[in-house]
């Protein structure tokens, strides 16, 4: 009865005081977050003990191993209970792990697939296995067997990674020499090194590091005691000293031996012996006279290597015609040297005495002497270039020299707009270089006679028709004259926006002729009359400062100067129904403004 009443206080309360009294003891620390009421389940299942599948499912890790068949779960330990070595509910600083034999140290290695041997059995588990899982935990769980994984390579990879097969487990100074290809080192070993002993190089005890083999002076004496600078290895073979003979006249030092000069005896050259270089020299002048009028230099082998004096290759060519009196540039590089140097000309004059002072020494002449007169004659060069003979250099400038300079609008108009005709035009002649030969005359009988003196001309520019340069001086433009638009005096928009011509004869020059009378014929139908500039400038319509006294004779003197233009000139109906300011009133007596206050008599 006790014992179920304390059952229910402690279901009851719940937490980790009622899974401690149904569960056979404590977890350990790493299980620790699952000691509850409800963390039986994450390895239980109902009724049974501890289910592998939930093992794995946290973990994941050792999960995938297992899957793969790899280490010690997934070889011979995989479909063991996990609970065989990892026991719980012992506490919490127990150690989950049941070693065989009591220990790791214990555990067969060669169950987890890579077996210790050498000093690698000699070693703490721990040394090597040093990694730790998600939640910080030690692991045993991917660690690398190659050496790589734990050793640094001295070779910089230059051998591989297999390490085993120069080196074995027990010690790293014994060397598994046999079948060693010295071909992956920096020195192969080729001809008769390949026969001479290891340690004729390596000496004994062995060394691997250090040997010198940049020079064949480091192994070997020189028997010629420094007297030739070159390397031996341009006389000399590895397969032995005495391989000289072929090689060395296909590779022969300072000079080659090519075509004419391997048929020629050693002693024909070496006058002193052949250990000693010619007395000549070894510069192609030394023995053969130059034939060259350009300066090509003393270096012949730098055209004839092959003693190949004629019908040199092309690339010869086109390197050195830059040294003479004609460089080669543009389209003449792709020129077949035939062209020019034609094999139908004997030797002697296919070289020299070219003519190639003017283009039309090898060009026609397509413009037939067009171009003649201009400056430098018929000289191709004037408007096109060796890189093709289109696009022309001839352009704005070059049209000043004809006999119509290219200015204003005119520089802007294509070649095609005046020179039409089929490509490659050839001729560019142009009969009609009046304004009028190319451009309508929109003002028709207007100015016949400005047209008889001197054309458009007279009175526009190049620069563009909508800047004509009149000369207003008939009509002076003053103020807001000379601020307003040609079209708004003269014309240019008929009714409806429509285009029109414009009208520059019979323009009317007074202000009415343009301005509308505001004041309805006020200062034209009454005495005295009065023109619109007696009041208004050009500069703007509305006056300044309007002298009263000078204008109409009467002086705006005291209490006046307070009262508004409109208090004495309204604006009212006048006759015809027209509404305008009354300027003009017809009276400047007081008594037509003011009442008399004095009565008759007093």
């Amino acid at each position: 009865m006790r014992v179920a009443i304390i059952v229910a206080v402690l279901a009851a309360a719940g937490g980790p005081a009622y899974a401690q009294l149904l569960s056979p003891g404590e977890l350990s620390d790493g299980h620790a977050s699952l000691d509850s009421d409800s963390g039986c389940t994450s390895c239980h299942s109902e009724g049974k003990k501890v289910v592998a599948d939930k093992c794995l499912k946290c973990h994941d890790a050792l999960a995938r191993r297992v899957r793969a068949g790899q280490g010690l779960h997934g070889g011979p330990y995989r479909g063991k209970p996990c609970a065989d070595c990892h026991v719980e509910h012992n506490g919490r600083s127990y150690r989950l792990i049941r070693w065989p034999g009591g220990k790791m140290e214990k555990l067969d290695h060669r169950q987890t697939g890579w077996a210790l041997e050498g000093d690698h059995a000699n070693q703490s588990c721990l040394k090597c296995h040093k990694a730790r899982n998600k939640v910080a935990r030690p692991t045993f769980l991917g660690l690398s067997s190659t050496c790589a994984s734990c050793h640094s390579d001295p070779h910089a990879g230059r051998f591989g990674g297999t390490c085993q097969s120069c080196h074995t487990q027990s010690d790293w100074k014994v060397k598994k020499l046999s079948g060693f290809d010295h071909a992956k080192t920096r020195y192969p070993l080729a001809g008769k090194h390949a026969a001479v002993a290891c340690e004729k190089c390596h000496h004994e005890p062995p060394r691997w590091k250090g040997i010198e083999f940049d020079r064949c002076d480091s192994c070997h004496q020189d028997p010629h005691k420094g007297q030739f600078k070159q390397a031996c290895a341009s006389c000399h073979t590895e397969s032995g000293w005495e391989a000289i003979g072929g090689r060395f006249r296909r590779e022969h030092p300072g000079l080659s031996l090519a075509s004419g000069h391997r048929r020629v005896s050693c002693e024909r050259c070496h006058d002193r012996g052949s250990a000693r270089p010619p007395s000549k020299g070894k510069t192609c002048v030394g023995c053969h006279p130059p034939v060259h009028e350009a300066r090509f230099g003393r270096r012949c082998e730098s055209c004839h290597a092959s003693i190949e004096w004629l019908g040199l290759p092309r690339s010869i060519g086109l390197e050195s015609h830059d040294r003479t009196a004609y460089a080669l540039t543009g389209r003449h590089r792709q020129t077949d040297c035939a062209k020019c140097h034609r094999p139908s000309q004997p030797a002697a004059k296919r070289y020299r005495r070219l003519v190639f002072d003017r283009c039309g020494s090898c060009h026609q002449d397509r413009h037939a002497g067009e171009f003649a007169a201009r400056k430098g004659g018929a000289e191709c060069a004037g408007c096109h270039t060796t890189a093709g003979f289109t696009p022309t250099t001839f352009g704005v400038a070059a049209h000043g020299e004809t006999r119509f300079a290219l200015e204003g609008r005119h520089q802007a108009v294509a070649c095609s707009g005046c020179h039409a005709g089929k490509r490659p035009r050839t001729d560019f002649r142009v009969g009609k270089q009046a304004c009028a030969d190319c451009h309508d005359n929109p003002h028709g009988n207007q100015f016949a006679r400005e047209m008889q003196q001197g054309g458009c001309a007279s009175c526009h520019a190049p620069r563009g028709w909508g800047e004509p340069t009149i000369d207003h001086s008939s009509w002076p433009l003053t103020g807001a004259h000379g601020r307003t638009a040609c079209a708004r005096c003269h014309g240019a928009v008929g009714k409806g926006g429509a285009a029109k011509a414009a009208e520059y004869r019979g323009i009317p020059r007074a202000c009415e002729g343009c301005h509308e009378d505001i004041h309805a014929g006020q200062f034209r139908t009454s005495e005295p009359v009065k023109a619109c500039s007696g009041c208004h400038a050009t500069d703007r319509f509305a006056l300044p400062a309007f002298d009263h006294e000078g204008k109409t004779g009467y002086a705006i003197d005291g209490k006046h100067r307070a009262v508004k233009c409109a208090g004495c000139h309204p604006r009212e109906e006048l006759a015809g129904g027209m509404r305008a300011v009354r300027y003009r009133l017809g009276y400047q007596k007081c008594k037509d403004c003011h009442a008399n206050p004095h009565r008759e008599g007093s």
